[in-house]
């Protein structure tokens, strides 16, 4: 006879019956509670300032308040967490990523407004080396990381290329796995194309190199000095920099000091207008005037001469202007399209091309000042 114990079916039912409630309460909880209430994983890491930081594993919503920094989000794939920027972007890169009309601008990078920060959800700030404005924002819970060495200038060719890899990197490791492999990737580019021209300027004799002067600033005697990334980008070109002497980095020259120098070629970022050097009288009797030889610095998605990763690009036009004959067999349209695509996945024409050697904005482009 089969005899059925009433005591140990109840007991069983009761803790099927309470291991139920106990997996719904806290799934409720779990759904209940607000994703803005879940803090996200983090990370330390060290700045390239030397400051240890705490940051999101994977961040997601960046401010880009470092000059150049939005350009190097936008480089490694990171462009869709950017959620709020300091500077109004060039016009290409405004052409690449539409999206920058939505992305709201901090009218002041050097007072940066922390409540907005806040409002806006900002889990990671790229910043200058600034003690004080860091100071604010990280009081307020808002992770910043400098990425830019300030204390470690270059003083060789070796180390300024160095370190423009260890800045791609840097951003790299801050914007999680994707990004890291992007940034392995801009680096062996970065040193083919590097040793392909230093293969040749390097052989060629100094009194074979021409005499350039760089126009850097908001006036055309506002230049570069020793151990600036003009001196080293100029010089792996195949330019003798003729304000290497000059002790500081970013200095004034004189007029006195440009007709003893008489460069072959002038080299003007956007930020000074060619006409300020050729309609001067002054300016007549230099030799890149009388060539006419004074040049606009191209312009992509960043300044091609101020910071931008784009300097690779700028190393190999540079290369070409200044030595015709031996880098006839570079096809420097053909490089530009190539990188456009390998980093930005965007097809450019020739015209297109045409338009960023000349810095002039794409064809018909409406600019966004706001």
């Amino acid at each position: 006879m089969l005899i059925i114990k009433k005591n140990n079916i109840s007991r069983k039912w009761q803790r099927l019956i309470l291991s139920v409630l106990l997996t719904t309460v806290l799934l409720s909880l779990a759904l209940t509670c607000p994703a803005a209430d879940r803090k996200p994983a983090t990370r330390t890491i060290t700045d390239r300032n030397g400051k240890t930081v705490l940051i999101p594993i994977e961040p997601k919503r960046i401010a880009c308040f470092f000059g150049p920094s939005y350009e190097k989000v936008f480089l490694l794939g990171a462009a869709d967490k950017v959620a709020v920027m300091s500077i109004i972007q060039p016009p290409w890169s405004q052409k690449l990523n539409p999206r920058l009309k939505q992305i709201p601008r901090m009218e002041s990078y050097s007072d940066p407004d922390v409540e907005r920060i806040l409002t806006l959800g900002v889990d990671l700030v790229f910043y200058w080396q600034w003690p004080q404005q860091t100071e604010k924002m990280a009081a307020a819970g808002i992770p910043v990381v400098c990425p830019y060495a300030a204390s470690n200038a270059a003083t060789s060719i070796e180390a300024f290329l160095q370190n423009n890899k260890q800045e791609i990197r840097f951003y790299g490791e801050v914007l999680g796995e994707k990004a890291k492999k992007i940034a392995e990737e801009y680096c062996a580019y970065y040193d083919a194309k590097i040793n392909r021209i230093l293969k040749t300027t390097s052989q060629i004799p100094e009194a074979k190199k021409p005499k350039v002067y760089y126009v850097g600033g908001r006036n055309v005697f506002a230049t570069q000095g020793r151990y600036s990334a003009g001196q080293w980008l100029i010089e792996i070109a195949g330019g003798t920099f003729v304000t290497k002497d000059l002790s500081a980095n970013f200095v004034d020259a004189s007029m006195e000091q440009v007709i003893t120098w008489n460069p072959d070629v002038i080299l003007i970022e956007s930020f000074t207008s060619p006409d300020a050097i050729l309609r001067d009288p002054r300016w007549q009797c230099i030799q890149a005037v009388k060539d006419h030889r004074v040049y606009v610095n191209p312009q992509g998605v960043f300044l091609w001469g101020h910071g931008s990763s784009e300097t690779v690009l700028f190393v190999l036009y540079l290369a070409k202007l200044l030595h015709p004959d031996q880098f006839r067999d570079i096809d420097l349209t053909q490089e530009v399209k190539d990188y456009y695509v390998k980093f930005y996945h965007y097809v450019l024409t020739d015209a297109d091309v045409d338009r960023i050697l000349k810095h002039l904005p794409p064809e018909d482009f409406e600019f966004i000042k706001h």
